[in-house]
């Protein structure tokens, strides 16, 4: 009896050791240390230190406003602008100024003052050549004047004419200032739009930075 008795307390313990190493814990991982990817910055809420708001919102540019025209006289201008008073803007008539060509100056320049001026008015005449004159003051005095033309296109054909028997000419763009003027109004192209109106012929919207 005593030796059951001792085999029974055996196998007890034995049972005992069991149940407790297979509840026991288990050893927890190593933690896994996240590394930032190179050249990615750091996200950072906009309440932690030393991030403003501007830093963080992209920057989606200067608003567009428009302008119309271009009209020759303010008056034209008038019954747009006051359309646009009507409904509710408050346009604005822009005057400028403007260099645009005014004619085109076909010059022979002066080569050995008048005496080269005359030879060269006896070459032309000899290929009948005709429309020329000595130029008697200015950048070109002693050169010969050869057409002033209102289009570039009949300017250049003289050019050519003329470099056809030796010579060479140029042309000297001639100028005037022109004044017309624009329509402001500060609201979007596609705001204009919606106001289907209906622009003279020649005028049409422009987009511009707003003031």
């Amino acid at each position: 009896m005593r030796l059951l008795f001792f085999l029974l307390l055996l196998l007890n313990l034995a049972y005992l050791l069991y149940g407790l190493a297979r509840h026991a814990p288990e050893t927890p991982p190593e933690p896994t240390v996240w590394q930032q990817p190179e050249g990615i910055p750091m996200l950072r809420l906009l309440r932690e230190g030393g991030v403003a708001a501007e830093d963080v919102i992209p920057d989606v540019g200067q608003a567009a406003c428009v302008s119309l025209g271009p009209f020759g006289t303010p008056q034209a201008a008038a019954p747009l602008q006051a359309r646009l008073l009507r409904e509710g803007l408050a346009p604005h008539v822009r005057p400028m100024t403007e260099s645009r060509p005014m004619s085109y100056w076909v010059v022979l320049e002066p080569v050995d003052g008048r005496a080269g001026a005359r030879a060269a008015i006896t070459l032309l005449t000899a290929r009948g050549m005709n429309d020329h004159y000595i130029i008697t003051e200015g950048p070109h005095r002693d050169g010969l004047s050869l057409g002033l033309f209102s289009e570039h296109a009949r300017a250049l054909r003289r050019l050519e004419q003329v470099r056809g028997i030796g010579l060479e000419p140029i042309i000297e763009t001639r100028y005037r200032e022109v004044s017309f003027y624009w329509v402001d109004v500060n609201v979007s192209l596609p705001m204009i739009g919606m106001l289907s109106l209906e622009l003279p012929e020649g005028i049409f919207p422009v987009e511009r930075d707003c003031p």
